[in-house]
């Protein structure tokens, strides 16, 4: 009898642990959905905004529509960095680098149209160029 006693102690025991894992198990699931949940709303309000790229060759647009000889880096970086200060001055020049080499043309919000341009380095100087079904015009 004291042999079936500890088996069903021993059950009543394995028993309980499972059920305290199940509990566990279920807080943790609900706290992923919880936090899936704020991923999700962060990388929703994430696509309101546009891209890094796209603010940054947007402050070249604007600049290049005053300047259409070209603008120097610098001056889009003093403007970039009025706009947004959480950006330096080594990833915004960068970015005008790489979009520079980039194939595909970078889209930018002008009021309310979005354009395609492609960025054009011309020694120290940078131009934008409207790309669309009209042949390319540089600004």
């Amino acid at each position: 009898m004291a042999y079936r006693e500890q088996l069903r102690q021993a059950r009543e025991i394995l028993q309980g642990e499972i059920e305290r894992l199940h509990q566990t198990l279920a807080a943790k699931e609900l706290d992923l959905r919880k936090l899936d949940g704020l991923l999700t709303e962060k990388k929703g309000k994430g696509r309101e905004q546009p891209s890094l790229t796209s603010q940054v060759v947007g402050s070249l647009y604007t600049l290049a529509q005053e300047s259409p000889e070209g603008v120097p880096a610098r001056a889009v970086v003093h403007k970039f960095a009025r706009e947004r200060r959480d950006v330096n001055e080594s990833t915004i020049r960068s970015t005008l680098y790489q979009v520079t080499r980039k194939m595909r043309p970078t889209e930018i919000s002008v009021g309310d149209q979005v354009k395609k341009v492609r960025v054009l380095k011309n020694g120290p100087l940078y131009d934008v160029e409207l790309v669309g079904k009209e042949p390319p015009q540089i600004l």
